[in-house]
């Protein structure tokens, strides 16, 4: 007898330890396994002339997807394992035909007749109405009381007064509010717990952006606008991300002409493994969670 149970007991052990290993596989496949891309672009002077092409697959092709937008028209695919899905693809509608509306809901002949007999009726009524409403002699002129009614000079200067006077109050008021949240968002921000954990945040942030970096890329861009201004403030803002692309792309400012055409050619890969990690590091940190918690409850 206590041999069966051990037995069972052993079944029991190797099932839950199959079910175990089973699961830690199937989420490294997820955590490990790549997301592929390929992005490809180029245009010239217009909208119209842009077209690119994007595909993207994961869990070795399990899931994989295209798209594409040329000529003004954009169309796509998508497979989910055996399920397909797309723009060009025909769906079957539930109801195919469209039932045609009973006759039930037309009007009876005998109300019909009913109504254009009692048509003349009314519109000689109507008639008749206008006709009174025109022999009626134009308003009185107003009473006395009305008249009394009126504000007086001195009374809408007051009312206008204080009308001023509240303006001026509610716009002190606004003055104060902005001046108490400037000093309470200041007082946040000068915490030490808070700059650490914003520290913290960019740190991982660009860990986690090196992660996502191509493995192919060919970036060439010319651009130029009328204004020689606007050309040199996009020049300024391409700076900004410059030392992350720099490496793949070449940009070419064109101060006197307008002009823009380009191309982009981007391949790599992207693993959920870089994102697990990059919210981990956020979450094992004191500090970021209780700069966390405070966000949730600071009101200005």
């Amino acid at each position: 007898m206590l041999h069966i149970i051990l037995l069972i007991l052993k079944i029991l052990g190797l099932l839950i330890l199959g079910i175990l290993g089973l699961i830690i596989l199937i989420i490294s496949i997820v955590l490990l396994a790549p997301a592929g891309y390929r992005l490809e672009a180029s245009g010239k002077d217009t909208l119209e002339s842009v077209s690119g092409r994007l595909k993207f697959y994961w869990l070795f092709h399990l899931i994989s997807g295209d798209m594409h937008y040329k000529d003004g028209r954009f169309t796509w695919r998508m497979r989910a394992a055996w399920k397909k899905f797309g723009s060009g693809m025909e769906r079957k509608d539930d109801a195919d035909k469209i039932e045609p509306v009973s006759e039930s809901f037309e009007k009876p002949e005998k109300l019909v007749k009913s109504r254009t007999e009692e048509a003349p009726e009314k519109q000689s009524e109507n008639r008749a109405g206008s006709r009174a409403a025109e022999e009626k002699p134009e308003l009185e002129s107003e009473s006395p009381e009305e008249e009394k009614q009126k504000w007086s000079l001195y009374e809408r200067f007051k009312r206008f007064w204080e009308k001023i006077k509240y303006t001026f109050e509610k716009i002190c008021d606004n003055i104060r509010s902005l001046i108490k949240k400037k000093e309470r968002l200041t007082a946040f921000i000068q915490n030490e717990v808070h700059k650490s954990a914003f520290f913290k945040t960019v740190r991982e942030l660009r860990r986690f952006l090196k992660t996502l970096r191509p493995r192919q890329a060919d970036v060439y861009a010319e651009f130029g606008f009328t204004d020689p201004a606007v050309t040199g403030y996009m020049l300024a803002l391409i700076s900004m991300i410059y030392p992350f692309i720099g490496e793949y792309t070449e940009i070419l400012p064109d101060f006197e002409h307008k002009i823009f055409c380009g191309r982009i050619f981007v391949k790599g890969r992207i693993r959920a493994l870089h994102a697990v990690s990059f919210a981990l590091c956020l979450l094992m940190d004191k500090n970021v969670r209780t700069t966390y918690r405070h966000i949730k409850k600071f009101k200005f």
